[in-house]
Order: structure tokens, then C-alpha cells, then sequence
């Protein structure tokens, strides 16, 4: 049952959900506690909140009494937002696509802790983006698809295992704060969810000289999951035969599948590929 102060709250400025924004509003109380409490076991000194929504998480994250700027995309939200939290001159509204957004431009001399429900529908894009921002922020506390959250947190090497789930392991600790049922939200999903934390690792588990190129090369692995890797890394650009001899220099068979690599071979991998790659011909 949806409650009733975010029932009131979306009536009274006549807003309805909107299945383009993938919107699906959290008001459990409980839930919303633990995030604010996730968030606040990192000290933050800035909160970014991704897709704040009616501003039911936002208005606990400003009780933290630290700098956040909330991003959100629909512009009748803005509005609300704007009048709820006017109580609260640490909090800034940017109306805008999260997508769009340079996270690093937000805020200076601090790494801020990023939160949010996100659309699930692009999940992925934003990991990505934070991925590739990490340098520039604090942990990530998020809320995923439990689906996908199986799948971040999965072993290497794992059937569940995609190319996020080895770039996060190579650059990241991940665990699990909380499961929630459909229940929790309004409207009501028809997945269950889960709440992340990320934590971004300075240098990554072990060093991999080129981390574009580490990226580009699992990405590659698992853009074709169901065929050999072979096949897979063709799309990379090198004949065939040169990438063989990159595999046989770290023994890698390129007759697997990505989803039997371990972490230690990706690496070996992508530090092989571009230590041949710069090598003068």
C-alpha cells in the first residue's frame, strides 16, 4: 500500500508516475532509514542523489546537514522538489538527465557519495558513467534490479558473471545492504530489488596498465557471450592470429567463453594486448 504522505504529496501537485522515466517512488519507511543510514556510515562531505523522485529519500539525505545537489529529469518533479525542500539551502535541484550530467562538475575539492533509486531500465549506462567518474566520487549506495545485483556481485568466472560485473570487481568492493519486494514501491515493480554499495578502489585490485583498453577487451568478451572468445574479439580490429598470440603469452584459450575467465586472466590479458600493441613494427 502506497503511504500516505506520498500519496498526498504527488496529489497535491498532480503528478501521476510515468512508465517512460521508469519511475517507481520508494516509501517504505524502513527502507528509506537504511539508505539514509548507508549513506551517512561514509561521512560524506556532498551527496549526489540520482533521480530524487518526490524527494521521500532526499529530504532524510538533507537531514545529514552536508552539501547535495539532486539530479532529476522530469521537470514536474523539479517543481515539487523545489517547493519541499526550500526548507533546506544545502540542497540544489539540478533539473537535467543524469546521463547528460558531468558528475565531476558538481562539486569541487570533495569526492561526494552518490545514492539512488535509478531507473532500472538504464541501470548499466549509469554504472558505466560512475565507473568511469570514480576518481572524481565517493562510494556509490544504489538501488538495482536484485537481478542485476546478483549479477555485480557474482564470482568471476561465474556463469552470472557479465562485463560489469568483471569491471567492478577489478575497480570496486560491492555488497548488498538490503532486499526489498515489489511492495515497497509505487507503483509497485514486477521485480524484486536490492540496494548496493560501491566502493571505488584507488588503484583497482592489481595493477592493469591500460584501463580503457581492460574495459574495451571484457566488454568485447561478453558482447558475444555465447560464442568463443575467438569470435568475440574480433570486433576489437586485430587479425586473428595476432590476438592468438597475445592468449598463448598469458595462456589464455581463446576457444572459452568470457565466462569462465577469471579476474587474474582479464588482466593478464589486457596487459599482454597493450604491451604488444605499443610495441614499434
Amino acid at each position: 500500500m502506497t503511504s500516505q504522505p506520498l500519496r498526498d504529496r504527488l496529489e497535491r501537485f498532480g503528478i501521476r508516475p510515468k512508465r517512460r522515466f521508469g519511475q517507481n517512488f520508494l516509501h517504505e519507511r524502513s527502507a528509506l532509514d537504511r539508505i539514509t543510514a548507508a549513506v551517512a556510515e561514509e561521512s560524506p562531505d556532498g551527496i549526489i542523489e540520482i533521480g530524487p523522485g518526490p524527494g521521500t529519500l532526499t529530504e532524510r539525505l538533507a537531514d545529514l546537514g552536508v552539501p547535495l545537489v539532486a539530479v532529476e529529469k522530469d521537470t514536474e518533479l523539479v517543481e515539487l522538489l523545489g517547493h519541499e525542500l526550500r526548507a533546506h539551502p544545502h540542497v540544489r535541484v539540478r533539473a537535467g538527465d543524469i546521463l547528460e550530467t558531468d558528475l565531476g562538475s558538481l562539486f569541487t575539492g570533495s569526492r561526494p557519495t552518490v545514492v539512488g533509486n535509478i531507473p532500472y531500465n538504464i541501470s548499466t549506462p549509469i554504472l558505466l558513467a560512475l565507473l568511469r567518474a570514480r576518481e572524481q566520487l565517493g562510494a556509490a549506495i544504489l538501488m538495482v534490479q536484485a537481478e542485476l545485483g546478483e549479477r555485480l556481485r557474482a564470482s568471476v568466472g561465474s556463469r552470472a558473471a557479465g562485463s560489469l560485473t568483471v569491471l567492478l570487481h577489478q575497480l570496486a568492493d560491492v555488497e548488498r545492504v538490503l532486499g526489498l519486494a515489489p511492495g515497497a514501491f509505487f507503483p509497485p515493480p514486477k521485480v524484486r530489488s536490492e540496494v548496493l554499495r560501491i566502493r571505488w578502489l584507488d588503484q583497482g585490485r592489481e595493477p592493469v596498465a591500460d584501463l580503457r583498453l581492460f574495459e574495451k577487451i571484457v566488454r568485447a568478451g561478453f558482447g558475444q557471450r555465447r560464442k568463443t572468445l575467438r569470435n568475440a574479439l574480433k570486433v576489437l580490429g586485430e587479425k586473428v592470429e595476432w590476438c592468438e598470440e597475445r592468449a598463448r603469452a598469458v595462456d589464455v584459450n581463446l576457444d572459452r567463453r568470457a565466462e569462465t575467465l577469471e579476474l587474474a586472466e582479464w588482466r593478464a590479458l589486457a596487459n599482454e594486448w597493450g604491451r604488444a600493441a605499443s610495441l614499434p613494427t
